[in-house]
């Protein structure tokens, strides 16, 4: 079965997109996606997540992580699952996926103007042939520019399809419909204001 998490990023005091508060009931009962844009700088707010977590649904994160150590952290806090960099150390996510089949290579698409083909066709497929035999079984495809997350898509070669389980975010915040099907997809990571404002 599918499933679909709520897509919200760490605001220091708040969830946006919503604003939505921490304490807000309704996050009680959603299985959310929680991302913390730490541009591979600064520290996680672990005392923090150590009080919310708990209190929230189920929570996977990605925190922008290449250590396996701040894997661990996150996991030891009641994560459900955790995402590592697809472009970290292969130690660190040979040593993470050892540690817990519950982490995912994150491989953010770029937004910042060059060629998603190239990206796609240069970094990413070669990547993920790198991690076919040593790495984690799912990967988490982040798109921050609307349309990319397709583009990719279709770029993928089948046996890499085959290989991974793949959770999709697309920048839409909604499900958006795959040129070549998404029999692979085990999980949507959608617009969490959006969500919330459905379950009212």
């Amino acid at each position: 079965m599918v499933q679909t998490l709520a897509r919200f990023v760490w605001g220091g005091t708040r969830l946006l997109p919503g604003p939505v508060g921490f304490d807000d009931p309704r996050l009680e009962n959603v299985s959310m996606h929680l991302e913390i844009r730490r541009d591979g700088r600064g520290g996680l707010p672990l005392d923090e997540l150590r009080l919310l977590i708990p209190s929230w649904g189920e929570v996977q994160v990605d925190a922008d992580v290449s250590l396996h150590k701040d894997l661990v952290d996150l996991l030891m806090l009641g994560s459900v699952r955790v995402a590592i960099d697809a472009w970290a150390p292969d130690t660190e996510i040979e040593l993470g996926h050892a540690l817990s089949d519950q982490i995912l290579l994150r491989a953010l698409i770029p937004s910042d103007g060059g060629s998603v083909r190239g990206w796609t066709a240069d970094s990413l497929i070669p990547r993920l042939r790198e991690l076919m035999s040593t790495g984690p079984s799912a990967v988490l495809l982040v798109s921050r520019r609307r349309g990319d997350l397709d583009r990719v898509w279709r770029m993928l070669p089948d046996d890499l399809l085959q290989r991974f389980r793949w959770w999709l975010a697309p920048a839409e915040g909604r499900q958006v419909q795959l040129m070549r099907g998404d029999r692979r997809v085990i999980g949507w990571v959608l617009d969490g204001a959006r969500m919330l404002e459905e379950r009212r």
